[in-house]
């Protein structure tokens, strides 16, 4: 009898620990937990909703990293991007104005996280050396992500959140680095 109430114990602590998020489709349906494909990522608690990164080339490809700018400072020709799927202005500005074009999940008014707002979504419990919950963010890389908060004393330099220790780092807005959108279900 013991053993038989473990497994739907178990399952109901397993789906109240996701009850945080909900997966969203790319025309901006929330589906099921289950599903096995999804767009973005609504965080009930914060009312933010995430971009989620995808393992095929393109503009949300995991692998794409930009350079940080803001049409004002940071560097906005990419000059140093690597992964950058067109090839020119792989920065954040370009990003974002790509992925607002696109209307992800039904939105146009996508944006660089705060630092407080990236760092909303590590995860310093979870079971891997990823500090974010891969069954929401498949797909994140082991390296930092980009914040919309320039270090104010160092106007040459933003915030990343990196996704292997959490926290916040500071870093030359010329370098490039991964970009996770986000904005606001309010």
């Amino acid at each position: 009898m013991r053993n038989s109430l473990l497994l739907p114990l178990m399952l109901l602590f397993s789906i109240a620990a996701n009850a945080g998020f909900n997966k969203i489709s790319n025309s901006g349906e929330t589906l099921p937990l289950e599903s096995e494909s999804w767009s973005c990522v609504l965080d009930n608690e914060t009312s933010l909703v995430w971009e989620v990164k995808t393992d095929k080339k393109g503009v949300q490809y995991a692998l794409n990293t930009y350079t940080w700018f803001d049409g004002v400072s940071g560097r906005d020709n990419g000059t140093f991007s690597k992964n950058c799927y067109w090839g020119k202005n792989c920065n954040t500005q370009s990003f974002i104005k790509d992925i607002n074009k696109a209307e992800l999940c039904g939105y146009s008014d996508w944006r660089l996280p705060t630092r407080e707002e990236l760092n909303s979504i590590v995860d310093y419990y979870g079971e891997g050396d990823l500090l974010i919950d891969a069954d929401f963010f498949p797909n994140t890389q082991m390296d930092g992500y980009w914040t919309s908060t320039s270090v104010n004393s160092i106007p040459k330099m933003a915030y990343e959140t990196p996704f292997f220790y959490g926290g916040s780092m500071a870093r030359d807005k010329t370098i490039d680095t991964f970009v996770r959108l986000v904005r606001s279900a309010d």
